[in-house]
């Protein structure tokens, strides 16, 4: 069936940020959030995510299942080396193979200050996908990155998407062209 919400409800102090959200997400494939910046789109994949609590509202269907998560800021831990940063969610072995994939296995012994911001993107992403969730949440995963890198990273995301849910929020119109199914939601005034 996948996971269910129904009618979240969202304020922070006296500002709603969400008001009545309702959606149904497939078991597998890309949804893509979208909306102009401050609509809500962070702070549902938070709720699903169970990183932030809804005001109201249910959600159904999530039980089990364990969530990777790649921030809009890039999270990583400044004392680390880069291959360390992504082996903190599973092996070695596996975080060197997605590290690899993400163009990186010549950066594996630099600290996070040493990187360009599309290195800690990729980094970022590397360590989301070694944790290996049943569901992928992507918030605004591919700025900074040059064109070339992010096509290659979508067609990752993709073939990732044929056995989970990959939750994708931008307010890119390009980006949302890689999902199954695009929920829209509209700025509070």
């Amino acid at each position: 069936m996948g996971i269910e919400i129904k009618n979240i409800k969202k304020s922070f102090e006296d500002k709603i940020v969400l008001d009545g959200i309702s959606a149904k997400f497939p078991n597998r494939g890309i949804v893509a959030l979208s909306g102009d910046s401050g609509s809500g789109k962070t702070t549902l994949i938070r709720i699903i995510a169970g990183l932030e609590t809804a005001d109201s509202g249910e959600i159904k269907g999530l039980d089990g299942l364990k969530v990777s998560y790649v921030f809009q800021e890039d999270r990583l831990l400044p004392q680390l080396t880069v291959l360390e940063n992504v082996s903190v969610v599973g092996d070695e072995k596996t975080a060197r193979e997605w590290l690899d994939k993400m163009e990186l296995s010549n950066e594996l012994d630099k600290k996070p200050f040493q990187l360009s911001g599309g290195m800690k993107r990729r980094v970022a992403l590397a360590r989301a996908l070694t944790f290996d969730g049943d569901i992928l949440m992507l918030d605004e995963p591919f700025k900074g990155l040059e064109l070339r890198l992010k096509e290659k990273i979508i067609d990752i995301i993709k073939t990732i998407s044929d056995n989970r849910l990959v939750i994708l929020v931008t307010h890119e119109l390009s980006e949302t062209q890689v999902a199954n199914r695009i929920i829209r939601i509209d700025k509070k005034a």
